[in-house]
Order: structure tokens, then C-alpha cells, then sequence
């Protein structure tokens, strides 16, 4: 066969296979969601900024936003644990942000606050949020969906987000609290979709004390998660657990897709077969609808 007829034929294989194996993506050229863009940064350019008006509530924090997304966005307000700054978990803020959401991180007044503080600073932080898109000169003046709000926290902050959704379901769309420290909490009240996320190892906020019972405490009826890391300790979502970002990122991210955006090509992702790669990892993965 001619060189150059050789060539020709593979250039155009090439071409083909490219083609074959490259990502599906929406007509605005976002990927379709898949176990691995769900567990890395998503499509969006970020930016971040601290200037907006201050609230009594919490101290300093940061507000992460996507470039270029559609329509009003999301928000989700995240807060840190006992002792914790947002550099602690600030990987939420960017991750969440390529994935189309505005998200504030947040520093309590006192690092030391109890639950309860952390609860009324989250609360504030979605009012900053809902504020954003209505102050004059904010970057996100016009872009956030003041109906599609979500909170997160790690630790004391989780047990705070608990308290806040306990407190304000009815002005949030979903809550995910991380590891989270509350002794003794009852979350009948919750009615918004809830994934408690657990380290098996925990031995600060341990599961049996803390994770599992708040989950066993959610009314029925309420859409509710609770995945258990195996090995986990009370860190498996900060900033330095870098090896569980992935896992961590695909659920999360998945949570806040079907529940709070309505997005049902992300269902699968929570409530399909495990794979065997998630398996090998979860002590615990309990849903109920």
C-alpha cells in the first residue's frame, strides 16, 4: 500500500476513534454527567471575592461563583468545624463552583462555637447569598436562584447545618453535614433531602453517637442518605483528605443535582448499583427514599 494512502487511513481512524470515545456533552458544551467528571472540577471557570456587606452572625468569608453558567443559579453556604477557618474546607467552595453552584464558606465568630451558633451563621450566610443577587455591583447581581439554597457543614458545622435545616426547611432545598458533632440530636423537623456523610474510624465525632442516630432520627417520608466511609476518620471531606476528594465530590455533587436542581440524569448516581470501586471503600451505604 502507497505511504501516503497508509497515512490517510490512519489519520482517519484516528479521527473516527476520537470521535467514538470522546465525552457526550449537552449542546452547550458541558459533559454529560459520569463517574469521573463528577469526581474532579467541573466545566466552569471560577472566581471568588470576600466584598459584600458584613453579617452579626459569622466573621469573615468567601463567596465562589461559576463564570458563564446558565440561567439563575444555586447557592450552597458551608461551614467548618470546632476550632476550623475556611481553610479547612475551602476545597468545597472552588470544587462546588466548576460545578455551576455559588457557594459561601464561612468563619464563625469564635471558633470554638457550639452547634447552635454554627446553625444561626449558616442561616445568615444564605441570606447573604440571596442578597447577592439583588445588591447593586455584586458579580452575582441577577444570577442566584433565591429558591434553590443548600447547606453543608463538617463537624460542629455539620451538627449546626442539621440544626439549621431542623429550624428552616422550608427556606432550604437540601442539606449535607459532614462528619457531623451534635450529642443527643433529633431531626424529626427536617423535611428537605439529607446525606449524612460518616467516617467509620471517627473517633471525634463518633458514628454510633453522632452520624447514625441523627440519621435514624429523620422522619420517614424525608428523602435521606447516609454514607459511611471505611477506615474514615473525622477529616474525610477537609481540605487534607485530598485522597477522598473524589468520593466525597461524585455524592455531593450528585445530592445537590437531584435534589435542589431537579436534574434526573443524576439519580443513577445515587441511587444506582454501587460500583465495585465505591464498594471497596463504603462500610455503609443506606438510602431511603
Amino acid at each position: 500500500m502507497p505511504r501516503l494512502l497508509r497515512f490517510t487511513l490512519c489519520l482517519s481512524l484516528a479521527i473516527i476513534l476520537a470521535a467514538c470515545t470522546s465525552t457526550p456533552r449537552l449542546s452547550n458544551g458541558v459533559d454529560l454527567p459520569s463517574t469521573a467528571n463528577l469526581s474532579m472540577d467541573g466545566p466552569y471557570d471560577i472566581r471568588a471575592y470576600t466584598s459584600f456587606p458584613d453579617a452579626p452572625e459569622y466573621a469573615s468569608a468567601t463567596i465562589y461563583y461559576p463564570l458563564g453558567a446558565n440561567g439563575p443559579i444555586a447557592g450552597v453556604a458551608v461551614a467548618p468545624g470546632y476550632t476550623e477557618r475556611q481553610r479547612h474546607i475551602n476545597w468545597w467552595g472552588s470544587r462546588l463552583a466548576t460545578h455551576g453552584y455559588a457557594v459561601i464558606i464561612i468563619d464563625t465568630n469564635d471558633p470554638l462555637e457550639r452547634p447552635e451558633a454554627r446553625a444561626q451563621a449558616l442561616w445568615a450566610a444564605i441570606g447573604t447569598l440571596r442578597n447577592e443577587t439583588t445588591r447593586s455591583g455584586s458579580p452575582l447581581f441577577g444570577k442566584i436562584d433565591p429558591s434553590r439554597m443548600a447547606i453543608m457543614g463538617h463537624s460542629m458545622g455539620g451538627g449546626g447545618a442539621l440544626l439549621a435545616a431542623n429550624a428552616h426547611s422550608d427556606g432550604l432545598s437540601a442539606v449535607i453535614p459532614l462528619t457531623p458533632w451534635q450529642p443527643d440530636g433529633l431531626f424529626a423537623d427536617i423535611k428537605i433531602p439529607t446525606l449524612i456523610v460518616a467516617g467509620q474510624a471517627d473517633r471525634i465525632a463518633a458514628v454510633n453517637i453522632h452520624a447514625w442516630p441523627h440519621y435514624q432520627s429523620l422522619s420517614d417520608g424525608t428523602p435521606r442518605g447516609f454514607l459511611e466511609v471505611k477506615d474514615g476518620d473525622h477529616f474525610i471531606a477537609n481540605n487534607s483528605a485530598t485522597e477522598r476528594h473524589a468520593l466525597m465530590s461524585r455524592y455531593a455533587i450528585s445530592w445537590l443535582k437531584l435534589h435542589m436542581d431537579d436534574d434526573e440524569r443524576y439519580r443513577s448516581f445515587i441511587y444506582g448499583t454501587l460500583s465495585p470501586q465505591d464498594s471497596a471503600v463504603l462500610s455503609r451505604y443506606q438510602l431511603d427514599q
